[in-house]
């Protein structure tokens, strides 16, 4: 970034206008150009000659300011280090690509920043690529105008991690991305950001293909940096399965959603495995939305959920239809019950979409077994978690009881429903697996 040079002239107007009929910022001369917003930096300006990176980079390097630095395709196999006030650009469709022993450092300050832009300001440079065994630290740095179609649309993406727990190869500290041409940040994997990242921007950033500002794996969500992610084709956070890597599509471990300022949408979520035990916490403010036919699931009863908002700031789980509907996805679906399950002050809207399960509790949907539910519990729970819970707009049930077990479980009495087709509650069966002739259904009002 290049120091601004409008400084002097600005004082020599302000000593002009103590003179008689002078004219005042409010009625400018025809000449006087409007200024340009340039802060200036501290930056000089660079005198050496361009310096030009390309091919694979196997010893250490540092990049200086005194130079302007263009890169055309460029592995990193070991430690680059560039320092503040450094200006980098790099070529048309070109990555900057750190692999296994490599690093990129950028050491910005707030008065001396970084700078990544193309070449050719028309024509989108690639990205940073961090491969397996790779690491990239940003601090202060801008990156703009990257993300060509070519790379996989974003301006950085981290390609490592198919192990729990996943890696943490990318520190963002007072980072922003521009205008980038698909999604500012991938996430492939089950890599993350690294521990301390914060402050990130990302903004006038996506494509038709990829609108988000951050598209992340499950085992992300806990790494997600304080920041801002609006002004994007789609202001939201999403979260998928494909992202992830093909042997652990789930969330693997305890991960904390906050509240980032934009939802999250989601194709589906499954929290825990089998030989996995996992967490998810979810704070008061944060929304959740799901594509039609997706679902939250916690695996069994050795993982939980836990949404806790507050009634001025709930959890809200929701359609990620611009124009919702009952049952455009399946709901929350508890496969097991957790001593930790707690479900305190959410929305769940326009879920009970098909639960591809039948027979469970004693109430069916017409014409068939169909049980699906905004909310489904399979296992019977020691205690009734769920309180102050909204439940509106469900094509199935409100709260699906299909245990078998004791009836003395209940949620009416702590939720409200509205607008709920089948029954607010089911009835669950006896120990025996039998139900009352004439089960209670009761409505919603």
């Amino acid at each position: 970034m290049f120091a601004s040079f409008r400084r002097p002239a600005l004082l020599l107007l302000l000593t002009a206008c103590t003179l008689p009929g002078c004219s005042s910022e409010s009625d400018p001369t025809p000449n006087d150009t409007p200024d340009s917003g340039v802060v200036d930096t501290g930056c000089p300006v660079p005198t050496g000659a361009a310096v030009t990176h390309q091919g694979t980079l196997s010893s250490p390097e540092t990049w200086s300011a005194s130079s302007p630095h263009v890169v055309s395709s460029l592995d990193v196999n070991a430690a680059v280090t560039v320092e503040p006030c450094t200006v980098v650009s790099v070529s048309a469709a070109a990555n900057i690509q750190v692999n296994s022993g490599g690093a990129f450092i950028t050491q910005g300050t707030q008065a001396k920043p970084v700078r990544i832009e193309p070449v050719d300001s028309g024509r989108p440079w690639g990205q940073v690529l961090i491969n397996a065994g790779g690491s990239v630290r940003l601090a202060w740095t801008t990156l703009s105008r990257g993300g060509n179609p070519s790379s996989a649309e974003a301006t950085v993406r981290v390609r490592s991690g198919a192990d729990l727990p996943g890696t943490r190869p990318l520190f963002v500290d007072h980072v922003t991305i521009e205008e980038s041409a698909g999604p500012g940040i991938v996430i492939n994997g089950t890599a993350g950001f690294a521990e301390g990242s914060n402050s990130l921007t990302i903004t006038r950033s996506g494509s038709e293909s990829g609108p988000q500002p951050l598209r992340i794996n499950p085992n992300a969500l806990g790494t997600l940096p304080s920041g801002t992610y609006t002004g994007n084709r789609e202001d939201t956070v999403f979260v998928s399965p494909s992202i992830a890597s093909a042997t652990i599509s789930y969330l693997g471990g305890n991960a904390t959603v906050r509240d980032l300022g934009v939802p999250y949408h989601l194709e589906t979520l499954t929290v825990g495995n089998h030989d996995t035990a996992a967490t998810l916490t979810i704070e008061a403010g944060a929304e959740l939305r799901f594509d039609p036919g997706g679902r939250l699931v916690v695996y069994d009863g050795k993982s939980a959920l836990i949404a806790a908002g507050t009634q001025a700031h709930p959890v809200v789980f929701t359609s990620a239809k611009a124009t919702p509907g009952a049952g455009d996805w399946a709901g929350l679906r508890f496969e097991g019950t957790n001593p930790s399950d707690r479900l305190e002050n959410i929305r769940v809207r326009y879920a009970g979409g098909a639960c591809l399960c039948s027979s469970f509790g004693c109430n069916y949907l017409p014409p068939s077994f169909d049980v699906s539910s905004a909310i489904l519990l399979f296992a019977q729970p020691a205690t009734p978690f769920i309180t102050g819970a909204s439940i509106e707009d469900s094509a199935g049930h409100g709260i699906l009881r299909g245990w078998n077990g004791s009836d003395t479980v209940g949620f009416v009495g702590t939720n409200t429903f509205a607008r709920i087709q089948g029954c607010t509650q089911t009835t669950p069966r006896d120990p025996q697996g039998r139900c009352p002739s004439d089960p209670p259904c009761p409505r919603a009002p």
